[in-house]
């Protein structure tokens, strides 16, 4: 079967692979429909995220229709659309048994599209309890969304965000216009800001501001909030915690979202302790699919997200529109994309 693996820094590449089969009674194979490309993805591609070996099947937002069943499979069928959660775990470590199992003590080994192969691809094997049924009439584009929304979701419901504060999104890629359409609902004031033109335009149509980044001076802060910073400041970037800090207001909170392994800051705890600061990083949910698959009905605008659906044959076009990077020459080109998927 045809599937995308990692070959390296800034190399994917489209191989033929076995067939994935059914090794267990709770096994479920799935005929991948399509995938979402996930900024974690491009990270992984430059070299800014350590989490997947060379030759491992990338893609982690995959949903498709169930073509196989192992014997004790009783809450999924043939042909049901389904999707899958990559976000595993062992289930028998000490936080798993206690249920915290986004910090199980294996869970590098339990990822899906990192460490076990993932869904650019066309069949995926995986147990049941991690497939989720697509309600009917979803397309397959806003079923794609439903992973990276339930990051989203829970991300927004950790920092407390209440409906008379303000939120600062810094990033308007997929994960961030998803967070911008979170709290567009939920707070007074949502501000975005993206140096790329085409997805600053995007933003414009989700927040309620959308700015360059060099726009977010003190005196447009000040004059967006009354002058009291924001509320709930969202790196959805990965390396935005330095901006993300001097822009909260006092009781504030900031939200890391995004990625970077090789991002680093200086913070100064008094500052944190003198404004009320906190710094909320402890936003992962091992169930996010079942949440954001209900709160999606009131998400309209999801059905726009995926700007780019294409063939796997395709994929270089789809990654390079969403990373802004030649994947042959390495030299940077104009994002001219939200969201892309894969087709299988």
């Amino acid at each position: 079967m045809r599937a995308l693996i990692y070959a390296g820094k800034g190399r994917i590449e489209l191989v033929d692979i076995e067939e994935p089969v059914l090794r267990a009674s709770n096994d479920v194979k799935v005929r991948i429909a399509m995938t979402g490309i996930c900024g974690t993805d491009h990270k992984i591609l430059a070299g800014k995220l350590a989490v997947a070996e060379k030759g491992t099947v990338l893609g982690h937002e995959g949903v498709g229709t169930v073509v196989e069943v192992g014997d004790s499979v009783t809450h999924l069928k043939v042909g049901d659309r389904v999707i899958i959660n990559p976000t595993q775990s062992c289930g028998t470590c000490r936080n798993c048994r206690l249920g915290a199992y986004c910090y199980c003590f294996n869970f590098d080994d339990h990822q899906v599209g990192f460490t076990l192969a993932g869904t650019f691809a066309e069949y995926f094997v995986g147990k049941a309890q991690y497939l989720y049924p697509i309600p009917d009439g979803m397309s397959w584009q806003v079923a794609s969304l439903i992973e990276p929304l339930g990051c989203s979701l829970n991300s927004v419901l950790k920092s407390n965000l209440q409906p008379h504060e303000s939120v600062l999104v810094i990033g308007s890629g997929a994960i961030g216009l998803l967070c911008q359409s979170i709290t567009r609902r939920l707070s007074r004031l949502t501000v975005a800001t993206e140096p790329n033109a085409f997805r600053r335009e995007f933003a414009a149509g989700v927040a309620d501001y959308a700015l360059h980044p060099d726009e977010l001076t003190p005196e447009t802060v000040a004059d967006l909030t009354g002058g009291k910073k924001f509320d709930v400041v969202i790196d959805a970037v990965g390396d935005q915690l330095t901006t993300a800090l001097g822009t909260v207001a006092k009781g504030g909170r900031v939200v890391p979202m995004g990625y970077d392994d090789t991002y680093r800051a200086e913070v100064e705890p008094t500052t944190l302790i003198d404004n009320g600061l906190s710094i909320i990083a402890a936003v992962s949910l091992h169930d996010a699919i079942g949440p954001a698959t209900d709160f999606a009905a009131d998400l309209p605008e999801l059905a726009k997200l995926v700007t780019i659906d294409v063939d796997m044959a395709d994929f270089r076009d789809a990654f390079e529109q969403t990373m802004g990077v030649d994947l042959v020459t390495g030299q940077r080109i104009d994002v001219k994309a939200v969201k892309a998927v894969i087709r299988s």
